[in-house]
């Protein structure tokens, strides 16, 4: 059943329709890419990050320790990550991106880039820099509160 959002949205519903999007952009996601957006986050930020112990994953991402275990095991099993024991403190393990991780990285880098040219269809270039603008405003202000 497909769910259409009302022509106008009223100011207090607009945390509700970015929870909305939110929802629909990540099943999308993980109907066209084959992994949930919250793995891939892992990964892009072992990418950039390097190797990095899970609890220093799980302070970068906001995500809860269990979560980055689970999704930790399920990578180093696909053969997207590699994870060994810190030899400065072996109650942590070092997670890295492995060539595979890698691989997997590129080929979302392109099924992101054909999925935003259909998502913003029809979009103006001044409506893209404006929810830009607008999104931007809204992390400052949610950060001002933290």
């Amino acid at each position: 059943m497909e769910r259409k959002l009302p022509q106008k949205i009223e100011i207090e519903s607009l945390p509700v329709a970015l929870s909305h999007l939110h929802r629909d952009m990540s099943r999308m996601f993980l109907q066209h890419v084959g992994m949930s957006f919250s793995r891939f986050l892992v990964l892009d930020e072992l990418r950039h990050a390097g190797e990095s112990s899970q609890s220093e994953l799980q302070r970068r991402l906001g995500m809860e320790g269990a979560l980055i275990t689970r999704f930790v095991k399920e990578m180093e099993s696909a053969r997207l990550v590699t994870r060994r024991v810190d030899p400065e403190d072996n109650r942590f393990s070092l997670v890295a991106l492995a060539p595979e991780g890698r691989s997997v990285l590129e080929k979302m880098r392109t099924l992101r880039q054909s999925s935003e040219a259909q998502l913003l269809d029809g979009v103006s270039d001044n409506e893209r820099a404006l929810m830009l603008k607008v999104i931007k405003r809204i992390q400052e202000n949610i950060s001002r509160w933290q």
